[in-house]
C-alpha cells in the first residue's frame, strides 16, 4: 500500500480520470460533453488516459466484412438519449451515406464502419483524452488519521518517456480484459504465436509474404476465431491452415428475440437484484449468446468454403475438433509444435506449425493489475474480485473517499451486457449520476421499462418465480 502526505501534493486535481479509452469511456466521455452543455450541471474537470496514440476499437480484428453482433441503435447515445448529435445516424449522415444505409436494410453495421464511428465520436471529445499516455501506477494519498481524499495517477508519455502525475477525487477503469490462455501456454517473443488482439499487426509483421506456403493453426471456438480462420484461407491462398477446437463443432451464437432480452438495460437491475446462485445460473444458461459462438451467416460461409475444395480435392484447410491444447515447444527449425490432448482417443497429438494464433478470449475476473495497490482499501469477495454496488462503484472502507468505478468489470454481478455495447450509454449516465451522489437503486432501471412482446417486464413476481426454480 502507497502512503503519501497531503503535503506533497503539487499536481493538478481533477474531478475525476479515466482509464483506458474504448467504447465505455468513450460513451463516458459523450455523456460528460452533452451534461456540460446544460447549464444545470456544475462544470467539473475530467481526464482520460488512452496508450494508444489514437482512438481505435480492437485495431488488430478490423478484418474486412467482419460486423457488429449488436444492432446500430445500440451506439453511444440512443439508448439513453435518441435525440442526441453523437448518434451514429447523425454520423451517417454527416458522413453523407445515411439514405445507402437505409437501402442495405441490415441493423448490423461493420465492424470497420462502427470503429470509423467511434472515432467521429472520439474527435468530438478530444480535448478530454490524453493519448499515448499510458498509466504507470495509482497510488493513495493518505493524509493524517490514514484517510484518503485523493489518488495519484502515475503516467508515461510514449512518444518521448516522459513521466508525468496527477491527482483524482475519482477514477474510472475500463481497460478491457487480458487476454486468457490455456494452462500451460503463452505468446513467444519471435512472433511465431500470438493472441487474437493482435492479429492483423502481427500477422503483418511476421508473415508479410500472403503467397508464401505457410502453415497455420487457429485455437478457439468463438467468433474471433472463425473470422481468423476465414481471413487466412482467403488472404493466404497458398497456405495450410488449420483450426483447431476443444469442443466438437462451432457453435451458433444465440441470437434469439427471447435470449436477447437479457441484454436489456433494464436487466441489470434484475439480475443485480438476484441472489447470487440464481444470478451465476441464469447468467451462464445465457452464455451461448456471446461465449464460443459464432454468426450463423459465417458459420455457412466456412462450410460452403471447405465443402467447394473438397468437390476440387483441396485439402488445404481444414477443421479438427474435440482437441485441447496443452504445450507449445519452439523447434530449430523456425517452426513451432503444438501438443493436444485428444479429448475422444485420450491421445497426445502434435502438430507443427510455421505461426499459431489464440484466439481463446479475454479475462476480466480478479484484481485488475493496477488496482492491486488499492486492494488494502477496497472490499473483495471471497473469490478475490471487488465487491461493486449496483453503480458500478467499488465498495471502499470506512475513510476512503474516492469512488471508483469498473466498465467491463462486473460481469458476475451485472449480467452479460457489461462486456458488451448494449449498456454503454445508459451505463454512462449511471455513473455521472452517482459522481454527483444520486446512486441507482437497486430494484429499479434508471431507463425507462420496455414490454417484451407477450411477456412482461422484470419485476419482483419474476423474481421469486425464479428463485423458486419454476
Amino acid at each position: 500500500m502507497n502512503k503519501l502526505r497531503s503535503e506533497e501534493l503539487e499536481e493538478r486535481v481533477y474531478d475525476l480520470i479515466g482509464i483506458g479509452f474504448g467504447p465505455s469511456n468513450l460513451a463516458l466521455a459523450v455523456a460528460i460533453r452533452e451534461d456540460a452543455e446544460s447549464a444545470s450541471v456544475k462544470p467539473k474537470s475530467f481526464l482520460f488516459l488512452e496508450s494508444k496514440e489514437a482512438f481505435a476499437w480492437h485495431p488488430d480484428m478490423l478484418v474486412d466484412s467482419a460486423r457488429t453482433r449488436s444492432s446500430f441503435m445500440k451506439d453511444l447515445v440512443t439508448l439513453r438519449n435518441p435525440d442526441s448529435r453523437f448518434s451514429f445516424l447523425v454520423y451517417l449522415q454527416e458522413s453523407g451515406r445515411l439514405v445507402d444505409f437505409v437501402n442495405l436494410r441490415k441493423f448490423f453495421p461493420s465492424r470497420a464502419e462502427f470503429n470509423d464511428y467511434y472515432r467521429w465520436a472520439a474527435e468530438q471529445v478530444q480535448d478530454l483524452v490524453s493519448y499515448g499516455s499510458r498509466v504507470t501506477a495509482i497510488e493513495a494519498v493518505e493524509e493524517a488519521g490514514g484517510r484518503v481524499q485523493l489518488l495519484r495517477i502515475r503516467y508515461q508519455r510514449l512518444k518521448d518517456g516522459s513521466t508525468f502525475s496527477c491527482l483524482t477525487r475519482n477514477l474510472v477503469y475500463a481497460t478491457g480484459g487480458c487476454p486468457k490462455f490455456p494452462p500451460g501456454v503463452s505468446t513467444t517473443d519471435d512472433g511465431r504465436v500470438f493472441h487474437s488482439q493482435n492479429f492483423l499487426s502481427q500477422l503483418c509483421a511476421n508473415f508479410p509474404d500472403d503467397r508464401a506456403t505457410h502453415q497455420f493453426l487457429v485455437v478457439g471456438s468463438g467468433q474471433s476465431a472463425a473470422e481468423i480462420f476465414q481471413y487466412l484461407y482467403k488472404h493466404y491462398p497458398n497456405a495450410d491452415v488449420t483450426a483447431t477446437l476443444r469442443r466438437f463443432a462451432y457453435q451458433p451464437a444465440n441470437e434469439s428475440h427471447f435470449a436477447n432480452t437479457i441484454f436489456h438495460p433494464e436487466m441489470t437491475d434484475f439480475l443485480y437484484d438476484l441472489p447470487k446462485a440464481d444470478r451465476k445460473r441464469l447468467i451462464a444458461e445465457h452464455y451461448d449468446t456471446i461465449y464460443s459462438a459464432v454468426d450463423l451467416d459465417l458459420l455457412a460461409e466456412i462450410y460452403r468454403e471447405l465443402f467447394e475444395r473438397r468437390v476440387i480435392g483441396n485439402e488445404q484447410i481444414r477443421i479438427c475438433s474435440m482437441l485441447e491444447l496443452r504445450r507449445i515447444e519452439l523447434l530449430e527449425n523456425g517452426q513451432v509444435r503444438a501438443e493436444f490432448f485428444n479429448l475422444v482417443k485420450r491421445s497426445t497429438e502434435y502438430w507443427n506449425a510455421d505461426g499459431i494464433i489464440l484466439a481463446t478470449g479475454f479475462r476480466r475476473n480478479g484484481i485488475p493489475p493496477l488496482l492491486e495497490s488499492l486492494t488494502g482499501y477496497l472490499q473483495q469477495d471471497h473469490q478475490g474480485s471487488f465487491e461493486v454496488d449496483r453503480s458500478y462503484r467499488i465498495s471502499a472502507a470506512d475513510g476512503f473517499a474516492p469512488q471508483i468505478f469498473l466498465q467491463g468489470f462486473c460481469e458476475s454481478t451485472h449480467g452479460l451486457s457489461d462486456t458488451l455495447l448494449s449498456v454503454l450509454p445508459v451505463r454512462a449516465k449511471e455513473i455521472l449520476d452517482a459522481l454527483d451522489g444520486d446512486s441507482v437503486a437497486v430494484g429499479t432501471s434508471t431507463s425507462q421499462q420496455s414490454q417484451i412482446p407477450g411477456m412482461s417486464s422484470p419485476h419482483p413476481d419474476w423474481r421469486l418465480s425464479l428463485r423458486r426454480g419454476s
